[in-house]
């Protein structure tokens, strides 16, 4: 005999498993990093060199042991102005007391990890969206979730992970208050023609500038006030979609699992969203 359950307790089930496998690859790549650093090994394809911050915390920085080397200067309004290759590790060391830094660490492993990443999320979306084959997309977004937790790890270490933990804590606080208001339905977010029309082209805006990013240099002082924007709109968004829960719910036909998996993704999409605008707000370069 199977227990009837609530729309809300399918759609919680379905994320929670998949933000928990996010956060359990993410926390266990960093702890692999530190062994790493510890042993002076690599973990896919990248080493590990420790730092302090400004709290005399370690920060672990990720690089690949290669040569040469990009190394780049930012000019006064963050933007990258001057680069030169280090061909040896004290060729780095001159580069990093003259104001250069190292350019973003790639891997051809954690390439391809990537790649698979965006293809899954991609037929995960379809599969949410369409409605089509429930179990194959569930599926499909677990092996997206186990894909982004590394990917996750190594943008808190880029960035620095104990910052990255407190981004964790503010996204945690910010969902349960928004899942609080949102679901209680006291305000009918998913119904405001206003809020879906600044949801669309907030999220259309947002895609743009970041897409710009790839083609022109945009200041560190512009890109951190995109991210602040892009933090706010995405905590709306889990309003709007907390807030269809509880009206799908209503429904006579919305108790359904396809329903669930389409609206645990949004949700779960909104939350990873919110997590990298944070984390983009909080970085330095």
């Amino acid at each position: 005999m199977l227990i009837e359950t609530t729309l809300l307790f399918k759609t919680m089930l379905i994320l929670s498993s998949q933000l928990g496998l996010v956060l359990l690859g993410c926390f266990y790549f960093i702890k692999n990093a530190h062994y790493a650093y510890e042993n002076n090994t690599t973990l896919f394809g990248l080493k590990f060199r420790g730092s302090v911050n400004m709290k005399n915390q370690l920060d672990l920085v990720p690089y690949v042991d290669t040569f040469p080397r990009e190394m780049v200067m930012d000019d006064e309004n963050g933007r990258p102005s001057k680069m030169k290759l280090a061909e040896n590790s004290d060729e780095i060391i001159k580069y990093l007391k003259e104001g250069y830094y190292q350019s973003r660490p790639t891997s051809g492993l954690f390439n391809g990890l990537g790649i698979l990443w965006m293809i899954t999320l991609g037929l995960t979306t379809l599969f949410a969206t369409t409605g089509i084959a429930t179990m194959t997309g569930v599926i499909l977004f677990t092996i997206q979730s186990l894909l982004m937790g590394p990917l996750l790890g190594f943008i808190m270490l880029e960035m620095d992970e104990n910052d990255g933990y407190r981004a964790l804590k503010i996204v945690f606080f910010v969902t349960i208050l928004t899942g609080i208001i949102g679901y209680g339905d006291f305000i009918s977010f998913s119904e405001s023609n206003f809020l879906t029309f600044f949801l669309f082209f907030g999220l259309l805006g947002l895609v743009i500038f970041n897409l710009s990013r790839a083609f022109i240099t945009i200041s560190r002082k512009k890109v951190r006030a995109s991210a602040i924007f892009g933090a706010f709109l995405f905590s709306i968004f889990l309003l709007y979609d907390f807030n269809l829960v509880r009206k799908r719910q209503d429904m006579i036909d919305g108790n359904t699992w396809e329903n669930a998996f389409e609206l645990a993704f949004a949700i779960y999409l909104d939350i990873i969203n919110l997590l990298l605008e944070i984390l983009e707000a909080m970085g330095n370069s």
